[in-house]
């Protein structure tokens, strides 16, 4: 297939294009702004403008989109709530539309987010099929463009599904993220750098699922996926943020002093186990890399960055 990438050069968005090529797949890439120095390849694309996707659509003729282009980082959602709603959800929005108008025909494969459940307790993993709980503005944006997608499907007969994919972690993710900010800080004590630490809450739990696992997900399900429904993708297993940290102080062989800053501590709001069981069932994936991989990749990036900005 001919697959049109959204946000390509975001942390998903650049192992979803190597996926997708790996897989066979002609992947063309699109995002914000233009390339740079000639040094990367893509056709630049706004989802907060209908023209932008309408022109990218008319030049590419894809036979599948896949919708990553987004804000990611949750907290922005409190700082900076228009211009998430703008982009994650009225960009969502302009991507369906320009696809009915001008591909009809092309799948539509949207990611939203698994916080679109919110941080409530519930006795059993959580099916697609549990309703929108979000509890946080990130959550509420993610939630509407996820419901636009399904209804498109629904009202428009769009070949659209919704992936909700839990926490992704892995290699080229932003310091603004728990596992690469824990790696870059034990980076610098391993090249001697003061041994202390500081950290938010570890007691905290998460399902964290490597991005190359998350990155296949959205492979098989443009390959295989039933329109009209929505996926969850997750490891399956809550783990404390606490044996991200343990983990990867083994990998670099650091014991550094954990001291807790205020500044990063959110009191606990364990989030929900997420049922894969439809995924599994319909596409045949499941994740692949253990964790203690996914942590040293991490960490191997982020020593080859300060080799590099050295």
């Amino acid at each position: 297939m001919k697959i049109l990438v959204t946000g390509c050069t975001g942390f998903v968005g650049r192992h979803v294009m190597d996926a997708l090529r790996a897989a066979g797949h002609a992947a063309v890439g699109s995002d914000v702004g233009s390339p740079a120095g000639g040094t990367s390849h893509y056709l630049p694309l706004d989802v907060r403008d209908p023209d932008s996707i309408a022109h990218v659509l008319a030049e590419v003729q894809p036979n599948a989109v896949l919708h990553l282009g987004g804000i990611a980082f949750v907290p922005l959602g409190w700082t900076q709530p228009q211009r998430v709603f703008h982009v994650n959800t009225i960009g969502t929005l302009n991507v369906l539309d320009a696809v009915r108008q001008h591909r009809p025909a092309a799948r539509v494969l949207v990611v939203t987010s698994a916080e679109v459940y919110g941080s409530h307790p519930a006795p059993a993993p959580l099916a697609e099929d549990a309703p929108y709980r979000p509890d946080n503005i990130y959550g509420v944006a993610k939630a509407a463009a996820d419901h636009a997608a399904l209804l498109y499907a629904a009202h428009h007969r769009l070949d659209a599904m919704v992936a909700r994919p839990s926490n992704h972690i892995g290699p080229g993710q932003s310091k603004e993220f728990v596992s690469s900010a824990f790696a870059g800080q034990l980076a610098a004590i391993a090249a001697g750098a003061a041994p202390l630490m500081r950290v938010g809450n570890l007691d905290q739990r998460r399902d964290f699922t490597d991005v190359r696992d998350v990155a296949r997900a959205y492979v098989r399900l443009l390959e295989r996926g039933q329109s009209g429904l929505a996926y969850n993708i997750a490891s399956g297993r809550l783990l404390p943020v606490r044996d991200l940290l343990d983990g990867l102080c083994e990998i670099a062989q650091v014991h550094p002093q954990i001291e807790v800053d205020p500044a990063l501590y959110r009191p606990n709001e364990d989030r929900p186990a997420y049922d894969t069981a439809r995924i599994r069932a319909l596409v045949g994936w499941q994740p692949e890399i253990p964790l203690r991989q996914t942590l040293a990749a991490i960490y191997a990036d982020v020593v080859a960055q300060r080799r590099a900005e050295a």
